[in-house]
C-alpha cells in the first residue's frame, strides 16, 4: 500500500521514539510495535486525515510517556544507569543525569544567590531535600531496590535536618510537650534538645562499628582514620573547654557553660560520622558509588548571606571572592564530583575522584569560613581570637578526616582485600 507524507513522518519520529525503550524490549517487541503504529496511521489518515493523525500522536505520546518509565523502572537489565551500577563499568549516562538532579538544583540556585536579590537558594537549602527525597522512596517502594541517585538526596535530608538544630527539629516533631528542654544534673542544667540526639548518634555509631568489625569489614587504613577524626574531635571539645574558660566568669559558670557547649559542638560533628557508617551499608550493594552519600550531605553545607546583619558589606572585594570560592565549591560537590565518581569504572580511579573532589572543597569551605571571620572582624571593627580561627580550620579536618575514613571503607586499597570483604567493583552477577 501507498504512504503519504505525512505517515512517512509520522514512521520516522516513532522510530526515534522506540529508542527510548529499553534495549531488552525493543528487542522483543520494537518490530511489532512499529508495525500496529504504521496500520494505525494509514487508518486514522483515511477516516479523518490531519485531525486524525493529530489525535493518533496525542494518544502515542501519553502512552509511550508512560510505557517507557514503568519499562525502564521494571526491566531487570534496564535497571543499570537507572537503580544502580554495573561492577568495574562507568555508569551510563541515563544514570549520571538523575544523579546530578539535585546539584544542578543547588549550584543554579548558587548562581542566583550572589548575582541577583531574589532568594532561591535559601528555598533549596531549606526545602529541596524533602521534594527531592519523595521519587527515592516511591521507587524504592515499587522497585523494593534504593536507587543509586537515591544516594544524594538521602545525604542532602541528613544534612538539611541537622542544619535545623535539635530544638527546631523537637518543635516541628512534637516532641517539646514530651520533653523538658532542660535536665538538671548536679545542679547544672543540660540541654536534653541537644543531649538525647548526640547520645543516639553515639549509641549507633558504636553499633555499626562493632557490626564492621564482626563482620571483618574494618581494615587497618579506616582504623586509622576513625583515630585521626577521634584525635580532632577531642581537639574540638578541648578548644570549646578553652572558650568557655574564657567567656566564664567564675567556676560555676564555666562549668555550665562546658555542659552546655560540648553536646552542641558534638552534634555538629557526630552525624557526619554516623552518616559514613550508614553509607557502608549501602556499600553492599553500590560499592564506591556510596560515596554520593556524602556528597549529598555536603551539598548545602554552605551557606552565603548576600548582606550583613545591619545592612550592606564594608569589604566587597573580600565578600566577592568568597561568593567567587563558594560557586567553586558548590560546582566541584554537585557537577565534578558525582561525575568523576560514577564514571571512573575502577577502584583507583574512584579513590582519586572522591579524595581530590572533597580535598578541593574542604579547601575552599576553610578559606570561605576564615574569609567570613575577617570579613565580619572588619564590619564590626572587633578582633576574633586565634582560637575561633583553630577551630574552624578544625571543624574542616574533621570533615577530611571523615572523608578518609569513607574512602578506606567503601574503597579498600588491595592491601586491606585480606581483611574486609571484597566490595561492589570486585563482585560479579
Amino acid at each position: 500500500m501507498t504512504t503519504n507524507r505525512w505517515i512517512e513522518i509520522s514512521q520516522h519520529l516513532y522510530r526515534h521514539l522506540l529508542r527510548l525503550y529499553p534495549q531488552s524490549y525493543r528487542t522483543t517487541y520494537e518490530a511489532e510495535m512499529f508495525h500496529v503504529f504504521t496500520d494505525q496511521c494509514r487508518e486514522k489518515y483515511q477516516q479523518r486525515g490531519g485531525l486524525g493523525m493529530l489525535s493518533l500522536w496525542l494518544r502515542t505520546l501519553v502512552d509511550v510517556g508512560k510505557t517507557v518509565v514503568v519499562e525502564h523502572v521494571s526491566d531487570p537489565n534496564a535497571k543499570v544507569g537507572l537503580l544502580e551500577a554495573m561492577p568495574n563499568t562507568p555508569l551510563p549516562w541515563k544514570g549520571v543525569l538523575l544523579v546530578l538532579i539535585p546539584g544542578l538544583i543547588f549550584y543554579i540556585s548558587q548562581i542566583e544567590q550572589v548575582t541577583s536579590d531574589m532568594d532561591w537558594f535559601f528555598f533549596a537549602y531549606y526545602r529541596a531535600a524533602f521534594f527531592l527525597i519523595v521519587p527515592v522512596l516511591l521507587v524504592w517502594l515499587f522497585a523494593r531496590r534504593f536507587p543509586l541517585w537515591g544516594l544524594i538526596p538521602l545525604g542532602l535530608l541528613c544534612g538539611t535536618l541537622q542544619s535545623y538544630g535539635g530544638y527546631y527539629l523537637s518543635n516541628k516533631l512534637d516532641f517539646t510537650p514530651h520533653l523538658e528542654a532542660i535536665w538538671k544534673v548536679f545542679g547544672y542544667a543540660l540541654d536534653l534538645y541537644y543531649v538525647i540526639p548526640v547520645s543516639i548518634c553515639l549509641v549507633l555509631i558504636c553499633g555499626l562499628i562493632w557490626y564492621n568489625v564482626y563482620h571483618h569489614q574494618f581494615s587497618k587504613s579506616a582504623w586509622r582514620w576513625l583515630a585521626l577524626y577521634g584525635v580532632l574531635l577531642a581537639f574540638q571539645l578541648v578548644g570549646e573547654t578553652c572558650r568557655c574558660i574564657y567567656l566564664g566568669s567564675n567556676w560555676e559558670s564555666i562549668t555550665q557553660l562546658i555542659l552546655q557547649r560540648l553536646p552542641w559542638t558534638l552534634y555538629g560533628s557526630l552525624p557526619f560520622l554516623l552518616l559514613v557508617f550508614i553509607g557502608k551499608l549501602f556499600a553492599r550493594k553500590h560499592g564506591g558509588l556510596s560515596f554520593l552519600l556524602l556528597l549529598g550531605y555536603l551539598l548545602p553545607n554552605l551557606a552565603l548571606w548576600r548582606s550583613s546583619p545591619d545592612g550592606e558589606w564594608t569589604d566587597y572585594t573580600l565578600f566577592y571572592g568568597m561568593a567567587l570560592l563558594a560557586l567553586i565549591y558548590r560546582f566541584i560537590v554537585a557537577l565534578v564530583a558525582p561525575v568523576w565518581l560514577v564514571r571512573e569504572a575502577s577502584i583507583p580511579g574512584r579513590q582519586r575522584a572522591a579524595s581530590i573532589s572533597a580535598d578541593v572543597a574542604i579547601f575552599c569551605r576553610m578559606a570561605i569560613n576564615i574569609a567570613g571571620g575577617v570579613l565580619v572582624t572588619n564590619q564590626y571593627i572587633f578582633q576574633m581570637s586565634w582560637l575561633n580561627y583553630v577551630l574552624t580550620i578544625g571543624n574542616q579536618l574533621l570533615i577530611a578526616a571523615g572523608v578518609g575514613l569513607a574512602v578506606a571503607l567503601y574503597l579498600p586499597k588491595e592491601k586491606d582485600s585480606a581483611v574486609v570483604s571484597p566490595p561492589l567493583e570486585a563482585v560479579t552477577e
